[in-house]
């Protein structure tokens, strides 16, 4: 069986130095669609606020769900190495089920703190946790679930890579006889649905000129469906403030999805 998605990508109109707007839409079969935007405030040195939103649609859901949140980033006051933030966000109730999470963060800049012996360029090291209030309404009960994350990239010449572990670490109940109906999937624009067990993402691009060619390989795990991967090979071209993005993206399931994204930048 064969799915194509076309996604349009646009990152829009800075009103002032420290601001920027961000768009995505996604679709494919059976009315599936993904849209997010965010809004990135810098109007404090080092500090950064971004309001964000998100809709989710399917013709196999029987209401249309939504989740607003906010992110918090900021420098470490006299260690210019460390970034720390929070995020949050809540999806109303649709479908019988609604949920909440709130998520803390560091980032470390490796290649400052070990003194440049590391021989790659903005080598950094995130780590965080996320806790996830689900709550399900028929039958009504309700699930607390920890996740925790660390990620890894860098740069050297024109490479780039990353690679992020993700797993849940706890559940405050028993996971019950239902599934969360919102699951962002890491490595994937679009939203699925279950419990997150762990999941392993690495990408790897080469920047030369105005191109950049890349490879994302994520492979996902739920604790109520089978294992699934997913590869993407695509390439981003660049000139000036405009970018444009296109890829092909192939799963086990042998699923074929083509990703078309363009984006302004200031």
């Amino acid at each position: 069986m064969k799915k194509i998605f076309l996604s349009l990508a646009l990152v829009a109109l800075s009103v002032s130095a420290f601001a920027q707007l961000g768009v995505t839409a996604l679709s494919g079969k059976n009315g599936y669609f993904v849209g997010r935007g965010s809004y990135d405030l810098s109007f404090i040195p080092g500090l950064t606020i971004a309001p964000n939103a998100a809709v989710y649609k399917s013709d196999n859901m029987k209401d249309d769900m939504y989740q607003v949140g906010l992110a918090v980033e900021a420098k470490v006051p006299l260690w210019d190495a460390v970034r720390v933030g929070v995020k949050g966000a809540y999806t109303p109730k649709r479908n019988d089920y609604s949920n909440y999470f709130y998520e803390g963060y560091g980032k470390i800049n490796l290649e400052s703190l070990l003194f440049h012996i590391v021989e790659l360029d903005n080598l950094t090291l995130g780590v965080g946790a996320r806790q996830t209030e689900h709550k399900f309404y028929n039958p009504d009960y309700k699930v607390g679930e920890t996740d925790g994350y660390v990620s890894l990239g860098g740069t050297k010449g024109g490479f780039d890579g990353s690679v992020t572990y993700t797993r849940a670490l706890n559940f405050s109940h028993d996971r019950g006889v239902s599934s969360p109906a919102w699951l962002d999937v890491p490595g994937f624009a679009a939203v699925t649905g279950g419990y997150l067990k762990y999941a392993v993402g690495a990408n790897l691009g080469y920047t030369y000129k105005i191109i950049r060619p890349y490879a994302n390989y994520t492979y996902l795990k739920t604790y109520n469906n089978t294992a699934t991967d997913n590869l993407a090979l695509g390439a981003t071209v660049k000139v000036g403030i405009i970018a444009v993005n296109a890829a092909v993206d192939r799963n086990d399931s042998r699923q074929t999805f083509y990703t078309v994204n363009g984006g302004i930048s200031f």
